[in-house]
C-alpha cells in the first residue's frame, strides 16, 4: 500500500479537528507564558465561574504529577465542580469556598475511565473513581487510531480500490460513536465506532460524497475492524456539493446596500468577570466542555430587588435520529452531548458573519486531550439588538399614539458536529421574558444511490389521492444526482432549574377548552383555562397538546401574591415536533427521554443529563425516565425538563448547503409582576436623518 504521509497527516488532522472542534483557530498557550498568564489573570471570584487560565494550568499540571494524565491517557473533560445549591445561594462576595476541579480520563490501553477531583487550593487529588463499564466522550485520539487501523484492513484497502481509489489520501473519514450496539457481541464493553468514507476532492464539501456500501466497525481496544462492502457499486455524485467553487455558485447576485446598526456609546449592558447585567437582568455565564452555553442564578430586578427565576439552565442532550433502515444507518442517531460534547466542538463566533458587526465576542480556555491549554477565539458572543415593539396603543381620547421599542440581549454559542452547525441563543427581553431558540446549519447527511431523477414524482397517487413514496427516496429525498438527503430529526433536551422567589416551588400544567355544555347562544363562544397541579414526578411526564394550548406554570406558593395569584414562570412551547422512531428502536432506548416532551424532577445536583451521565457505552434506557418516580414534587425544589424538536425531510433546495432552520421555546412571567414590567421603558428619541 502507497501512503503520501503528508496529505495523510493533513487528513488526519482536519478529520479529528471536524469532530473535536480544535481548528486552527485555537491558539495554544507557550509554555513559557504560563507567568505571565498568571500575573495578568486574577483568581476566581465566584465559586460557579468556570476554570480560570491559571487553574487549568494547575489542574493538568496536578494530574501529571500524581500520575492520573500519562502518555496513553486522555483528557476527555475537565471542568469546574459545581457547589451544592444551598452555598451558592449563601454565598457573599468574600467569602472563602472550596474550589474543585473534575477531570474524566480515559485509559486508552487500559480501556479504563476514571473520574478524579483536584482540589485546586491544596493542589491535591481528593477522589479517584473508576467507573466500570461506561465509555466517555469521542476522544481526540479516535479518528487517527481508527484510521490507522483501517489503513492496515486488507478489506477496507480492497473496498477502495474496487470503487477506484488508490489509498486513504483520497478518503475523508466520519467516525461516529455508537455507543454499545445491541447486534454486536462486546461483553467487556471495549471502545467501538463506526467508520464512514467520503470521496475527499481538495476544496469542496467534505460529506458531497459518499463511498456508499462500504463501512467498518472498528474496536479500538483491540484495535480491529470488521469491514462491510456491499457488491453494488454506487456511482459517486461528482462535484454537486461543491459551493465553494466560484464557478459551480455562478454569478453572484448584486449585494445589498450596507446596514449599519451603531452604539456610539458603547452597549448597555456590563460583564464582571463571569456575570452580566441589563436593563434589571443579571445572570452568569460558562461554556461547559459538555454542556456548551451554561446560564446560572438569572435574577431580574423588581421595585428596587433583584426575584431569582432560575439557578440553572443549558442544554441535558441532543438527539438526532435519522429514518432509513439498513445496516448503515438503523443504529444512526447520536446522542450528541453526551458522545461528543457541545463545548468541546465550539465553532469562533466571527462578527458580521455568526454574529452582528456589533457583538461583543469572548474568548475562553481550555485543555485538549493531552492536557495542552489552549484558548478558543470568540467561543460565546453577547449583543443588543432591536426587539420591534415592545408595546404600542393609539388612544382615540388622547389623540396619542404611545409605543415603546423593544431591545433584546442576546448571548449565543456556535459548536459544529460533523456536518451540522448548531448555533444557540438566549434572548432576554425588557418584559421580563426570555426565549430561547436553537438554528441549525449546514450539510444534509446523504446516501448515495444509482437514480439521476426522481421516481417518486413519476409515482401515481392511489385512490385515496396519496403517493406512498417507493424506491431509494422511500425513506428521503433525491436532492441531487445519485444523492439522497435521509429524513432525519433533531431534539434538544434543556435542563431548567427554577427556583421562581426562592427554592420551593410548585407546578401547574394549563389546558385551554372550550365550555358550551347547553350550547345556547350565550356559551357558543366561551372557552377556559384549566389549572392542574402535578403533585408528583410520575405525573408531571407530560407531552404537547396543541389543541388545548398546553404550557407549564412553576409557582412559588410561599411569598406574598398580588391579587390573589399564583407568582410564577410559564414555560410556552413554540413549534416543535414527536420523535417517529419506535418505542423499541435503538434510538428510543440511547434517548429515553424522547418518551415525552415535558418532565418535572425533584432537584438532585446528580441528575444532570437526560440520557445518562454515559450514553456513549449503553444501549439500554438511562437518565431522565429512570428518575422519574413517585417523588413528591408539591412545594419543593423542582427542575424542569422540555425537549424542543425539529423534523427534517430534506428538499432540494437544501442541497448543497441548507438554508437555517430553527426551533425554540418561551419563558415568560405570569402573575410575577404588578403590572407590565416594561411599563418605564423611556420613549425613544427620534434623530433626523439627513437624506
Amino acid at each position: 500500500m502507497t501512503i503520501n504521509s503528508k496529505k495523510l497527516l493533513y487528513g488526519l488532522m482536519m478529520s479529528t479537528a471536524a469532530l473535536i472542534g480544535l481548528t486552527s483557530s485555537s491558539t495554544p498557550i507557550p509554555a513559557l507564558a504560563a507567568e505571565t498568564i498568571k500575573q495578568e489573570v486574577t483568581s476566581s471570584s465566584h465559586p460557579l465561574d468556570p476554570l480560570r487560565m491559571e487553574e487549568l494550568l494547575s489542574a493538568v499540571a496536578i494530574l501529571k504529577q500524581n500520575k492520573k494524565l500519562g502518555k496513553s491517557d486522555s483528557l476527555v473533560f475537565i471542568g469546574n465542580v459545581e457547589p451544592d445549591k444551598q452555598s451558592i445561594l449563601n454565598y457573599k462576595p468574600g467569602d472563602s469556598y472550596t474550589r474543585l476541579a473534575r477531570a474524566i480520563v480515559y485509559g486508552i490501553d487500559s480501556n479504563e475511565t476514571h473520574e478524579i477531583d483536584i482540589d485546586l487550593k491544596t493542589k491535591k487529588v481528593v477522589a479517584d473513581v473508576l467507573r466500570l463499564g461506561v465509555q466517555p466522550m469521542q476522544l481526540e485520539e479516535d479518528t487517527p487510531l481508527g484510521i490507522e487501523i483501517l489503513m492496515a484492513n486488507a478489506d477496507w484497502r480492497k473496498g477502495l480500490e474496487r470503487r477506484g481509489l488508490k489509498d486513504m489520501t483520497e478518503v475523508h473519514m466520519e467516525m461516529f460513536v455508537v455507543g454499545n450496539p445491541v447486534n454486536v457481541d462486546n461483553p467487556k464493553k471495549e471502545r467501538l465506532i463506526r467508520a464512514y468514507p467520503y470521496r475527499r476532492v481538495k476544496g469542496t464539501n467534505s460529506f458531497g460524497e459518499p463511498i456508499e456500501g462500504l463501512s467498518a466497525l472498528i474496536n479500538l481496544t483491540t484495535k480491529r475492524a470488521e469491514v462491510r462492502d456491499s457488491k453494488e457499486i454506487v456511482p459517486l455524485a461528482g462535484d454537486s456539493s461543491n459551493y465553494f467553487d466560484p464557478e459551480k455558485v455562478g454569478k453572484l447576485r448584486e449585494p445589498c446596500k450596507p446596514l449599519v446598526i451603531s452604539q456610539p456609546e458603547g452597549p448597555s449592558f456590563k460583564i464582571n468577570g463571569n456575570e452580566i447585567s441589563w436593563q434589571k437582568w443579571r445572570f452568569r455565564y460558562e461554556i461547559d466542555a459538555r454542556e456548551g452555553l451554561v446560564l446560572h442564578t438569572i435574577s431580574y430586578e423588581d421595585e428596587g430587588k433583584p426575584r431569582s427565576i432560575m439557578h440553572r439552565a443549558g442544554i441535558s442532550e441532543v438527539s438526532v435520529p435519522y429514518g432509513a433502515p439498513g445496516h448503515d444507518w438503523v443504529w444512526r442517531s447520536p446522542i450528541d452531548e453526551g458522545e461528543y460534547g457541545l463545548g468541546r466542538l465550539t465553532t469562533s463566533l466571527r462578527p458580521a458573519h455568526e454574529v452582528p458587526m456589533h457583538a461583543t465576542t469572548i474568548d475562553v480556555p481550555y485543555a485538549d486531550g493531552v492536557g495542552d491549554v489552549k484558548i478558543k477565539p470568540a467561543a460565546v458572543s453577547i449583543w443588543e439588538q432591536d426587539g420591534g415593539i415592545l408595546w404600542e396603543h393609539k388612544d382615540d381620547d388622547a389623540q396619542k399614539t404611545s409605543t415603546r421599542r423593544g431591545r433584546q440581549l442576546v448571548i449565543a454559542h456556535m459548536f459544529t458536529l460533523g456536518n451540522y452547525d448548531y448555533f444557540t441563543q438566549w434572548f432576554f427581553n425588557q418584559d421580563g421574558s426570555m426565549d430561547v431558540k436553537v438554528t441549525l446549519n449546514g450539510d444534509v447527511l446523504t446516501q448515495g444511490v444509482p437514480q439521476e431523477t426522481c421516481q417518486v414524482c413519476d409515482q401515481e397517487p392511489n385512490e385515496e389521492g396519496v403517493i406512498v413514496p417507493k424506491g431509494v427516496e422511500r425513506y428521503g429525498t433525491l436532492m441531487a444526482p445519485h444523492l439522497v438527503g435521509i429524513n432525519h430529526q433533531h431534539f434538544f433536551c434543556f435542563r431548567l432549574d427554577f427556583d421562581v422567589d426562592g427554592q420551593k416551588n410548585s407546578l401547574y400544567e394549563l389546558n385551554v377548552r372550550p365550555v358550551s355544555e347547553s350550547r345556547g347562544y350565550h356559551e357558543q363562544n366561551t372557552f377556559i383555562m384549566e389549572k392542574t397541579l402535578l403533585r408528583r414526578e410520575q405525573e408531571a411526564a407530560r407531552d404537547l397538546n396543541e389543541f388545548t394550548r398546553r404550557c407549564w406554570k412553576i409557582i412559588n406558593p410561599n411569598v406574598p401574591r398580588y391579587l390573589g395569584h399564583l407568582p410564577g414562570y410559564v414555560v410556552e412551547p413554540g413549534a416543535n415536533a414527536y420523535p417517529y422512531s419506535h418505542v423499541d428502536s435503538y434510538n428510543r432506548k440511547r434517548a429515553p427521554f424522547l418518551a415525552h416532551h415535558f418532565w418535572a424532577t425533584k432537584y438532585n445536583q446528580k441528575e444532570m443529563w437526560a440520557s445518562g451521565d454515559y450514553p456513549a457505552s449503553h444501549s439500554d434506557a438511562d437518565g431522565l425516565p429512570s428518575w422519574s418516580d413517585h417523588t413528591p414534587i408539591e412545594n419543593e425544589d423542582i427542575v424542569l425538563w422540555y425537549t424542543v424538536g425539529i423534523t427534517h425531510t430534506p428538499r432540494v433546495e437544501d442541497w448543497p448547503v441548507m438554508p437555517s432552520a430553527t426551533m425554540g421555546f418561551k419563558i415568560m412571567p405570569e402573575g410575577f409582576f404588578k403590572r407590565n414590567p416594561a411599563l418605564d421603558i423611556p420613549e425613544a428619541k427620534v434623530q433626523e436623518v439627513k437624506k
